[in-house]
């Protein structure tokens, strides 16, 4: 029988000593993957229904146009200029987006979606960290224009179908 000398133990030992991080760091990695695509698809089937519920609400619907009256009643009124709405955000020069937001888990992954198909007929997206309700712009001024509100929240226009929606515009990379 062949024994090892006090070099082969030394070597099994490091192979051993290495092996276990390397194999720790693959797991990781592994579980990171799939919760990653998890979130993808979840976030992914949110934005077919937000488009599907968006394209389908009309600029005259009912509920819509009580809400944007409402804001325009209340603009300028308390400590904050009121121009965020439950489905309205209402620019100073009139023109405003009927939107969805998807507020993430702040998990690591770009989950936060934002959505909207403005009065100007375009359809706009974002993955700008707008938070629960709009809390985080809430207390903001209104932007003056759509076009202000873009350059502000790291919004682009897309065709309103696409999963091009699903592209990171924040924070913008310099």
């Amino acid at each position: 029988m062949r024994t090892l000398g006090r070099s082969g133990e030394v070597s099994r030992k490091l192979i051993i000593w290495i092996s276990i991080p390397v194999i720790l760091m693959g797991l990781v990695f592994g579980l990171w993957s799939v919760t990653g695509y998890k979130y993808q698809r979840v976030r992914a089937d949110w934005k077919t229904t937000a488009l599907e519920r968006l394209a389908a609400l009309s600029f005259t619907n009912e509920d819509i146009s009580r809400e944007l009256e409402d804001l325009k009643a209340h603009r300028g009124v308390g400590e904050h200029r009121e121009w965020t709405g439950d489905h309205i955000l209402l620019m100073t020069n009139d023109e405003y987006l009927v939107y969805a937001s998807r507020h993430g888990f702040n998990s690591g992954f770009v989950d936060h979606l934002f959505l909207a198909r403005g009065s100007d007929g375009r359809w706009y997206y974002s993955t700008y960290h707008f938070c629960t309700r709009m809390a985080g712009v809430m207390a903001d001024d209104p932007p003056g224009s759509i076009a202000e509100f873009t350059r502000t929240y790291s919004t682009r226009q897309f065709d309103g179908k696409s999963d091009e929606c699903l592209q990171h515009t924040w924070p913008v990379k310099k």
